[in-house]
């Protein structure tokens, strides 16, 4: 007949190193939430392993011109339905610079990829590499 398991025997401990910026953080974080470290980040591992979030969603991007303010509101739907509150004071300034960052950079891979017409889709190498 097997013995009961004993409490430590349920309950393993996870260790972690991080840097002593970073535990000043979370201490100063507990204070605020009023528990302890050990306690808090139990509850964040629970959290996440119960209700993981994935590392991308889906979902896309909305920018809305606020007229009254003169400046623009970004958005995000995403496929579940939901939307996502991303900024509401974006100056039509930081648009423009990053309508010419990302213009730049996706000019800068289209040379890589040598694409030549607007219609044209990345195509995997591996699929034409023996054929051309």
């Amino acid at each position: 007949m097997k013995a009961k398991p004993t409490g430590s025997d349920q309950n393993k401990v996870v260790m972690g190193k991080i840097s002593r910026d970073e535990y000043s953080k979370l201490q100063k974080y507990c204070e605020l939430k009023k528990e302890s470290v050990n306690s808090v980040i139990k509850r964040l591992v629970t959290e996440e392993l119960e209700d993981p979030v994935p590392h991308m969603l889906a979902g896309k991007n909305i920018f809305l011109y606020n007229k009254h303010k003169d400046n623009f509101s970004w958005r995000i739907l995403l496929d579940k339905e939901i939307m996502v509150y991303i900024e509401d004071d974006l100056p039509a300034e930081s648009l423009v610079q990053l309508h010419e960052s990302i213009k730049k950079v996706i000019d800068e891979r289209n040379t890589y990829i040598n694409k030549k017409k607007d219609e044209s889709v990345p195509i995997p190498s591996k699929l034409v590499r023996d054929r051309i």
